[in-house]
């Protein structure tokens, strides 16, 4: 798990990550990396988001999906990217600041439908 660590130490500075952890898809953390933010909050956020991720696929009938981004209008983001290894399903959770063109075109639309709508 040293290494392990040491793999998530590197993208988290590589990426500018305010952290970084792997958890069970039961959002159980299993190894993170030093940060600001409470690790055992942040696993349990990944298990909701694994469950809520199998229910995207159920809904939609997509042939897979192995991220689900989550982001603010600051930019914060947390990215969950599901795996396996060994036949055990995880999820690794990051916390990053992410500049998205989508954000813009969503925040265009969203305003737009309240003109619309108020």
């Amino acid at each position: 798990m040293d290494a392990v660590k040491k793999q998530l130490e590197q993208i988290a500075s590589k990426g500018g990550f305010k952290a970084a952890l792997l958890t069970t898809e039961d959002g159980f953390a299993v190894v993170d990396i030093e940060s600001k933010l409470d690790s055992s909050s942040l696993a349990a956020l990944a298990g909701f988001v694994w469950t809520m991720n199998m229910n995207v696929l159920d809904l939609t009938g997509f042939d897979g999906l192995d991220q689900i981004t989550m982001s603010g209008p600051s930019g914060d983001s947390v990215i969950c990217h599901s795996f396996k290894v060994l036949e055990q399903s995880v999820v690794l959770i990051v916390i990053a600041s992410v500049e998205s063109t989508h954000r813009e075109l969503t925040d265009q639309a969203v305003e737009g439908i309240k003109r619309i709508l108020i």
